[in-house]
């Protein structure tokens, strides 16, 4: 069953670009004294089990943690900011609820409310934000929304990516393993190449490290024959290749053990192509109704799916997949 509760703080969270202060405290605190933690600013987290060493790494679970938003910049006026922002356009945020807090905070109830309205200047439709404690290019900003659930549905903001950070989450514990770690990558939404980060410090702590799966949450259309119940096997990744000889092996492993999920590709694309250099890699989706919007909708049967499907393939990855590497 899926822990609403938990499930429900971790989206209602800001986390923007790299200030994703409030997430790393609650995963690290969620994850407990039972997993080590080592943070690059600007860059990533990674948990491995207590007393476990990074270069017994075999495998890795991959997700990102920043949602869309944006970030103030310089004043136009006192209490109105210019802001640069990212995921959808000026008129989506500008019609939403919008929290705001400081860059550097990991504390979530230091956030507040903010308004926003869109100028014209210069022929341009500008966003600018409106608020007594907003710091110039200090105040992070995104949605602000309940999180609720109906039925099989939950609905809410930032399910993209929060969902897959909780899915890796309960695959990893559930394994309970010294081979088996989770990378949480900050900016995925607005600055991908940060993911690199990761795969430098993996490169060169990780010596034993095979293979990466990375989890993301596009949007339905994105997805090709995808369904909000069922999680799919990407093998393309927009005009990326995700190791597709791996990937259909692997997935005629999940298949034979008779898992509920499709072997795809998606037209947009993730940070799954950034690791391919270091490990063999799989790219894991589960669709959300649409993307980057303040509420999307998710099925819980397909979040129960994707962590069953996360679990099996990282077990199989501890036994090699009982395949060869190359069949050539």
């Amino acid at each position: 069953m899926v822990d609403k509760d938990f499930l429900k703080e971790l989206t209602e969270l800001p986390s923007v670009a790299t200030a994703c202060g409030p997430v790393i405290r609650l995963l690290s605190e969620h994850l407990g004294s039972g997993y080590d933690r080592t943070c690059i600013d600007d860059g990533f987290c990674l948990f491995v089990r207590k007393g476990a060493s990074v270069d017994q790494l075999k495998t890795i679970f991959v997700s990102h943690m920043d949602e869309i938003g944006g970030c103030s910049t310089y004043a136009k006026e006192a209490g109105v900011f210019f802001t640069r922002f990212w995921g959808n356009t000026a008129q989506v945020f500008a019609g939403a609820d919008l929290q705001a807090y400081d860059y550097l905070s990991r504390d979530a109830t230091e956030a507040f409310t903010i308004e926003s309205r869109i100028e014209s200047m210069e022929q341009e439709e500008v966003l600018l934000l409106l608020g007594d404690r907003i710091r110039p290019y200090r105040t992070a900003w995104t949605f602000k929304e309940e999180t609720v659930f109906d039925g099989d549905t939950v609905e809410g903001k930032a399910l993209d990516p929060r969902v897959t950070n909780y899915a890796v989450v309960e695959a990893a514990r559930t394994m309970d393993s010294p081979e088996i770690g989770l990378v949480f990558v900050m900016a995925e939404e607005c600055a991908v190449y940060l993911a690199e980060k990761a795969v430098e410090y993996l490169r060169h702590n990780a010596p034993n490290l095979e293979y990466v799966i990375n989890a993301d949450v596009p949007g339905l259309s994105n997805v090709e024959n995808g369904s909000l119940d069922t999680p799919v096997i990407r093998i393309f990744e927009g005009g990326s290749l995700i190791d597709p000889m791996f990937g259909i092996r692997a997935a005629e492993r999940c298949r034979s053990k008779g898992l509920d999920f499709e072997l795809s590709g998606a037209r947009s694309g993730s940070q799954t192509r950034l690791f391919i250099p270091i490990a063999k890699a799989l790219s894991i989706a589960l669709p959300n109704s649409e993307a980057h919007l303040p509420r999307t909708k998710m099925s819980l049967k397909g979040i129960e799916r994707t962590i069953t499907l996360l679990k099996t393939i990282g077990e199989e990855t501890l036994s090699g997949f009982g395949i060869s590497v190359c069949a050539c």
